[in-house]
């Protein structure tokens, strides 16, 4: 990729999250109707491994931690990981030995397997304690 087209990409990608910083510090999504509703949960009524994350994000903004940890705890704790990858991918020298092990290491084949296998059991686990507190 050249250096203007990844330079164009990762404005790009600034704009879009700060756009999003706007949009889920000024408006609520439990109060707003613009805000998509998960298709997952509105099929089956199990919730995704990204259900709540828009109400989590408000929270967030709004400095209630907690909160957004209830809503949803995998999407917070998935935040700094993503924003090392843009950091890498968009920020950092890539020729950097520090860089490339750090690539090696959060962004291979089995750091994807494991990040997806959290997200499974994430997932699964979630939805039994739901159900297990909506038994009457």
């Amino acid at each position: 990729m050249s250096r203007k087209k990844k330079a164009f990409l990762g404005s790009a990608i600034m704009i879009a999250l700060l756009t999003g910083i706007y949009i889920y510090s000024h408006y609520n999504p439990e109060e707003h109707i613009f805000f998509p509703k998960c298709p997952v949960y509105a099929l089956t009524g199990y919730e995704c491994p990204g259900c709540g994350s828009q109400r989590a994000f408000h929270s967030l903004f709004h400095g209630n931690i907690s909160a957004a940890f209830k809503y949803n705890a995998f999407i917070i704790l998935l935040v700094p990981y993503i924003l090392l990858g843009i950091y890498i991918e968009y920020i950092a020298n890539r020729n950097s030995r520090h860089i490339q092990r750090l690539r090696n290491i959060f962004f291979s084949k089995w750091s994807a397997l494991t990040l997806a296998a959290i997200m499974t059991l994430y997932t699964i686990f979630r939805n039994i304690l739901l159900s297990i507190n909506n038994v009457p």
